[in-house]
């Protein structure tokens, strides 16, 4: 949705000579996509994106046979407890002045918002048709990282 951060991005990967083997394209992430890949990652986006199932079930469309699905989105409670900690509650902040009303704006589906519990990640990946979902084992101050694969 924003070209100029894709022809930055391209620019980058020019400069480091990864031009060959690494692309940026604009488009919608529900849209099927060419070619198949061994891995798609989604990083600070799954929150953001108007229809995450659809965004799923795409990506999952365009594994090769083995192929995964890695998710890096903000890190936060299994669970909603009242005040929470200062993480929570800085994310509620985020959601509430950016990603919701920006994710609105794009006609959402869906209106997660910056607070995406592990549940709920869960809950898209199931509908999207994923077998197999693992929250990931690594230990980040502001990330959570999830492994989907197809079966």
């Amino acid at each position: 949705m924003d070209k100029a951060s894709v022809d930055e991005a391209s620019t980058h990967a020019a400069e480091q000579g990864l031009a060959d083997r690494v692309t940026f394209a604009l488009g919608d992430a529900a849209e099927p996509v060419s070619g198949r890949y061994d891995l798609v990652c989604v990083f600070e986006a799954l929150h953001d994106i108007a229809d995450p199932v659809a965004a799923l079930r795409s990506a999952r469309d365009a594994l090769v046979p083995g192929g995964a699905v890695l998710i890096g989105d903000e890190k936060v409670a299994d669970h909603f407890t009242a005040d929470g900690d200062l993480l929570e509650r800085l994310n509620y902040g985020f959601s509430v002045l950016h990603c919701l009303p920006a994710t609105r704006a794009e006609g959402a589906t869906v209106e997660a918002g910056t607070v995406l519990r592990p549940g709920t990640v869960r809950s898209y990946a199931a509908e999207a048709g994923y077998g197999g979902f693992t929250d990931l084992p690594v230990d980040h101050d502001l990330w959570r990282f999830y492994r989907l694969d197809p079966s």
